[in-house]
């Protein structure tokens, strides 16, 4: 029981700050706030995860930053509605961007997380 708690605290917390920072960002014709948090959000998964992986966080630690917040405060939901207003809006660049930028971005962004915390 005490998981379930600290997963949903974690995913609490995680999404009021996305919805602050989207709701900060995501001005003008690109979805800079969306963005920003899911590839700050792989970055601190990939530490989170280094710093498990490396025995410095308790099992709570994991349930209330990774699966919680990280859960909470990144968003494929929102990703995938803004991706496809810009198909279909036809600005084809800009989605290209931000689909590349959002999966390769957050996959280097969780990798560089991850090797930052030592061995």
């Amino acid at each position: 029981m005490k998981a379930f708690l600290w997963v949903g605290l974690g995913g609490a917390m995680g999404s009021m700050l996305r919805f602050a920072l989207q709701y900060f960002f995501n001005v003008g014709a690109f979805p800079w706030g969306t963005l920003g948090v899911n590839l700050a959000g792989c970055l601190l998964m990939g530490l989170f995860w280094g710093l498990a992986d490396r025995g410095s966080m308790p099992d709570s630690g994991r349930q209330l930053l990774m699966s919680g917040f990280c859960g909470g405060f990144t968003t494929l939901s929102a990703f995938s509605q803004e991706s496809n207003a810009l198909l279909q809006q036809q600005r084809n660049l800009s989605f290209f961007l931000y689909a590349a930028g959002t999966f390769l971005g957050g996959l280097l962004a969780t990798f560089a997380g991850y090797k930052a915390i030592p061995s």
